[in-house]
C-alpha cells in the first residue's frame, strides 16, 4: 500500500518494499519502488532499437497480400464481402502436428526421452487495415475478434489429444513482436503448461477449505476496497495485480464466475472489448511507448465442470527486463506498487 510520513505539515511519500506472493499461482514478486517515483523512469526508451517490424508495403498480413500466408483456417467477412478476421496456420509453429522422433540408442541416460511436440499453432489476424494495437480498431472489430479467441478454443476442444489452448498477444518490439500488423496467436498443446497447473493447483486448494471460488474472492475485496481498481463496466472488472510481474500489469475478469471462456456470449464479447479498449487507451497514456504482452487464462479442456477456476485476461507490460537477479532467483521485481499504478490509470483522460 502507499504510505505517508508526516513532516512537519508536509506528507512525504514513503517508497514502497514489500514481497507479495501472488494468491492464485503462488509466485513471488518484490515491490520495490525505491526512486522509481515517475512513471517516465518506466517507459521503454525512444532510442530503443527498431521493431523488427515489416512495412506496411510489404506486410503479409495486410489485405491484397493473402496469397502470402497459408490458406486460412477460418474467416469472418463483413456484409459486403470483405474479410474481417482471418485465421491462418503460423508459418514458424512452436509445436507441429508431425513430427519424427530418432529411436532411441538404448543408452541408459539420466534425461527424460524427447516426446513429440504434438500440437497446433495459429495467427489470427485482427483487421485487414494495417494497425499496430487494439485501440486503433473499433469496439465492434475488437468484440469480433474475442470472439474468434472463443471460436478457436471451441475448434480445439474437439482435439481428444489438446488440452489446453494459450492465446496471447506481443504487442511492440519489446513485447517480442516480430510483425506490427495486428495479430494474436493460438498454441493448441496436449499437456497443460506448468503455470496453468500452478494456478490451477491454488484455486483448487482455496476452494477445498472455504467452498468458493478464490478469484471470486479476490475480486470482491477489488471491488470494496478499490485501491488497485482501474475501470469498471457491465459484467467485468479490471485491477492492477496485486502481486504484478512489472508496472502497471493489469487483469480483466468477469465479475460474475465464470471458468471457462468457451462460455463468453456474443454480448458479453462487445463488453469486455469496451473495457479491454479503455484500459489500453489509459496505458498508452501513462506509458507513450507501450509494449505489453495479452494472456487468456481460461480452464483446460476436460476439465470445464472445474468449480474453482476463473477466466481472464492478463495484459502485461514490457517496460523492465529480466536479468541476473531474476533468472537466477525465479523472483520479479516490479518498481512501481500496483496501488499507485491503479491510481495513475485511474487518473489518465482518454
Amino acid at each position: 500500500m502507499l504510505s505517508c510520513a508526516s513532516r512537519g505539515s508536509e506528507l512525504t511519500y514513503v517508497p514502497v518494499s514489500e514481497l507479495r506472493t501472488d494468491p492464485i499461482s503462488g509466485r513471488k514478486v518484490l515491490i520495490v519502488e525505491g526512486r522509481a517515483g515517475r512513471p517516465s523512469d518506466f517507459l521503454v526508451p525512444s532510442s530503443t532499437p527498431a521493431r523488427q517490424a515489416a512495412a506496411e508495403d510489404n506486410c503479409p498480413f495486410c489485405v491484397g497480400a493473402e496469397r502470402q500466408t497459408p490458406s486460412p483456417s477460418l474467416e469472418v467477412f463483413d456484409k459486403v464481402g470483405n474479410w474481417q478476421v482471418r485465421v491462418i496456420p503460423n508459418k514458424y509453429p512452436a509445436v507441429a502436428a508431425h513430427l519424427t522422433i530418432p529411436e532411441s540408442s538404448g543408452v541408459q541416460s539420466p534425461f527424460s526421452p524427447p516426446e513429440q511436440a504434438y500440437g497446433a499453432h495459429e495467427v489470427i489476424i485482427e483487421s485487414a487495415r494495417h494497425v499496430q494495437d487494439v485501440t486503433e480498431i473499433s469496439v465492434e472489430q475488437l468484440a469480433t475478434v474475442l470472439q474468434v479467441y472463443r471460436d478457436r478454443l471451441k475448434h480445439w476442444s474437439t482435439d481428444p489429444q489438446i488440452r489446453y489452448v494459450q492465446i496471447f498477444k506481443n504487442v511492440g518490439f519489446a513485447a517480442g513482436a516480430t510483425l506490427e500488423h495486428i495479430h494474436s496467436q493460438v498454441v493448441a498443446f496436449p499437456f497443460i503448461p506448468a503455470a496453468l497447473e500452478n494456478e490451477m493447483r491454488g484455486a483448487s486448494e482455496y476452494y477445498q477449505r472455504h467452498q468458493r471460488c478464490l478469484v471470486c474472492d479476490l475480486l470482491a475485496q477489488e471491488l470494496d476496497q478499490r485501491t488497485r481498481l482501474v475501470f469498471e463496466e457491465g459484467q467485468f472488472a479490471a485491477f492492477c495485480a496485486y502481486a504484478g510481474r512489472q508496472p502497471y500489469e493489469t487483469w480483466i475478469l468477469p465479475t460474475k464466475h465464470q471458468s471457462d471462456y468457451r462460455e463468453l456470449s456474443n454480448d458479453d464479447a462487445f463488453s469486455l472489448a469496451k473495457v479491454l479498449n479503455q484500459v489500453l487507451r489509459k496505458l498508452h497514456v501513462v506509458l507513450p511507448e507501450l509494449s505489453y504482452n495479452l494472456l487468456l487464462r481460461t480452464v483446460p479442456f476436460g476439465e470445464e465442470e472445474s468449480a474453482p477456476y476463473h477466466w481472464h485476461l492478463e495484459i502485461v507490460p514490457r517496460t523492465t527486463h529480466l536479468a541476473g537477479f531474476e533468472w537466477g532467483t525465479g523472483l520479479f521485481i516490479n518498481p512501481l506498487s500496483p496501488e499507485r499504478a491503479a491510481k495513475m490509470l485511474l487518473e489518465a483522460a482518454v
